[in-house]
Order: structure tokens, then C-alpha cells, then sequence
């Protein structure tokens, strides 16, 4: 079956794009032909205005400092990123809309929604029927949603989109969502039934990435990984005094696909001693590659998703919270135990998949 998916632009963000190079390559492995409509929004001259304006008070801080981009190539995809993207993921040709005609230029037989934050209000109110499929809504394709996520716990929608989005998501054949709390969203909200399934990452193994890794990329040395989206001090000191404690160096990892690479990023992760991060998916390549780690809740971004996750792998200790006092974890983990569980998971979103797309 040809499978198109929908996700955030694969745009700079190192989690956003392995989600959907994992998801395809799952597809594939089911038998089906997967394709990304590559989506890149366009970009009106306030908004840019309104980012280089962000940027230039984030420019006071040098912890929050990163170059402003010339508008021209403001949504242009880093070299290096575009290059992992055309090497390793089936994409249309890029599109500032979607549409019916796109679909059916590309055989579209079936159509997943998700990973990641799709279906988060403040990230896609521009273009949110789409994130439910509006544009699909009269065809015959098979109409899915996989490990869809709101990004926060509460409903955030105003009062005429959730209408329109409850009317979409009837039209669906099967849904499923990344956290807990999306599963009472999607029932009290929206009038339907959505089960919990893992990020799309988590559906392959440790040596399923081998082939987008790389040993020589990570650096000389043992080293303790620090992958954080949102730096401030108490962070960076809680990193830096772990690591003294540990005898390991810090290697900083870039925070958007304007630094390392796709295959730099695995690898960091892939050789560390230890990960800390406040990042979701930085949390779940460190469990893939049997880590030890820490993971700040990263409220802003979605805090749920953690808990989900970790709590049903028992990994609830490796959670800290910035406003607690910060621990020194002793004790390893116990990873016999959680690719166990996690092995279940496994089994269940991948029958999920098959039912749904059969």
C-alpha cells in the first residue's frame, strides 16, 4: 500500500526527522511504500520579523544566543539535514499546501498523521484541519493518526477549531496518541476512543540505526552527552558537577540541525557514558543505546509524554524536576528489565499499525 504521512516540517529538529525516518522504516519492513508530503510553510515578512525580533532578545542571553537567519533562506533545510532527508527519506517534491491533487499525484492509498506534536495548537493553528486531514476528508483513503500528540494536558483549542476538528477526526479508521493524558483529550474533546502507542524511534532496534551512525563522529574519550533545548545556569552546573563527579568530559550537543548532523547527533548519544537532556527524543535514543541518563521534565514542551513513557518502562527515577533538588543517581538501570517492557510496547503499537493499515 502506498502510505503517505504527515508530520511537522522536516525542517531542524534531529527527533522530528528520525520519528519519520524510523515510521517508514517500519512501513516498509510491513511491506508498504511510505512517503513523507514534504510540507514547508510559507513565511510571511511579519513573522519573520516577529522571530528575528525573539532572536535578537535571545541575543542578550548567551546561553539562549544562535544566529539570525537572512529571511531568503529562513525555511530552507541545513545542507546537511536536506542531505540526510534525500539519502534516507521517501519525500515529495516539497509543498507549501496540502492538497487532494497531492495525494493523488502520489497514489496515496493510505494517509498516517504523527509522530510528534501534530496536533499541539500553538505549533500548527495555521494549517490544523490539515493536521486532521481536511484535505483528504472526500477521498477513499484510509485515514490514520500514529502516536499524534497535543503537547500539553489541558485542551488549548478555541471553541470554533475544536468544533471542525471533532467533525475530521470522525472520518478517521483508527487513532492512536503518544501520552495518556491525549487519550482523555481525544475522548472527552473530540467524541473518540485513541490508544496509546510508542514514538515511532522506539518501534526499531539499537543496531536498526547502525546504518545512520557513525563510531567516528562522537569524539575521543568517555564523555557525558548534555543534549538541552532550554539552557539556563542551574542546568549547566548540575551537568558540570555530575560529570566532574563521573571523571568525564562534557561534550555540549547542538540544539537544531544548523550544527551536527543527523548521523553526529546518533552517534553522540550512541558512545556516551551518560545523557542528560531535557529533550524527548534525546531521552529515547538514550534508552535505545542502553544509557545511563537524566531527563529534566520539560514542562514548555510537554511534560506528559515523559511520564507516559517512563513510567511504564520504570524509569520513573530518571526524571528530575528543576524546582526539586537535584539527585545523584547511583544506581544503574536496570535495562534487562526495561527492553522487556519495552518490547512489549513494541508489540502492541506495531499490531496497532497493521490493523489499522490492513
Amino acid at each position: 500500500m502506498k502510505v503517505g504521512i504527515i508530520t511537522q516540517p522536516l525542517y531542524v529538529n534531529y527527533g522530528g526527522i528520525l520519528q519519520n525516518y524510523a515510521l517508514q522504516q517500519v512501513l516498509k519492513k510491513m511491506g508498504h511504500e511510505p512517503v513523507t508530503l514534504d510540507f514547508m510553510p510559507s513565511l510571511s515578512f511579519g513573522h519573520y520579523l516577529l522571530y528575528a525580533g525573539k532572536a535578537l532578545v535571545c541575543y542578550l542571553s548567551p546561553e539562549k544566543r544562535h544566529p539570525i537567519k537572512p529571511y531568503k533562506h529562513f525555511l530552507e533545510r541545513p545542507s546537511n539535514i536536506d542531505s540526510f532527508v534525500r539519502n534516507n527519506i521517501e519525500v515529495t517534491k516539497t509543498v507549501s499546501a496540502y492538497t487532494r491533487r497531492l495525494l493523488r499525484k502520489n497514489g496515496i492509498e493510505a494517509v498516517i498523521v504523527g509522530s510528534d506534536q501534530v496536533w499541539r495548537y500553538s505549533y500548527n493553528h495555521h494549517w490544523l484541519e490539515d493536521m486532521f486531514l481536511g484535505f483528504a476528508k472526500n477521498t477513499d483513503c484510509r485515514k490514520i493518526s500514529y502516536a499524534a500528540s497535543f503537547g500539553v494536558e489541558k485542551w488549548d483549542y478555541p471553541q470554533d477549531r475544536t468544533a471542525v476538528v471533532r467533525e475530521l477526526i470522525k472520518h478517521f479508521d483508527a487513532v492512536s496518541v503518544r501520552e495518556n493524558s491525549a487519550v482523555s483529550l481525544c475522548k472527552d474533546c473530540l467524541g473518540v476512543d485513541a490508544q496509546v502507542v510508542i514514538d515511532p524511534t522506539l518501534l526499531m532496534s539499537a543496531e536498526d540505526y547502525d546504518s545512520i551512525s557513525d563510531d567516528n563522529l562522537s569524539g575521543n574519550g568517555p564523555y557525558l552527552a548534555a543534549y538541552v533545548l532550554d539552557k539556563d545556569s542551574r542546568k549547566n552546573s548540575y551537568i558540570h558537577a555530575l560529570a566532574r563527579a563521573k571523571g568525564l568530559e562534557v561534550k555540549e550537543m547542538t540544539v537544531s540541525g544548523s550544527g551536527c548532523s543527523i548521523e553526529e547527533w546518533v552517534s553522540t548519544i550512541r558512545n556516551a557514558e551518560i545523557v542528560v537532556t531535557d529533550s524527548y527524543h534525546g531521552t529515547l535514543f538514550s534508552i535505545l543505546f542502553q544509557k545511563q541518563f537524566l531527563s529534566f521534565i520539560n514542562r514548555k514542551r510537554g511534560a506528559d509524554r515523559f511520564h507516559t513513557l517512563l513510567d511504564n518502562l520504570g524509569l520513573q527515577d530518571r526524571l528530575i524536576d528543576i524546582a526539586d533538588p537535584l539527585p545523584v543517581v547511583e544506581k544503574d538501570i536496570d535495562y534487562p528489565s526495561v527492553l522487556s517492557q519495552l518490547d512489549s510496547l513494541r508489540e502492541k503499537s506495531i499490531s496497532f499499525l497493521e490493523s489499522a493499515l490492513s
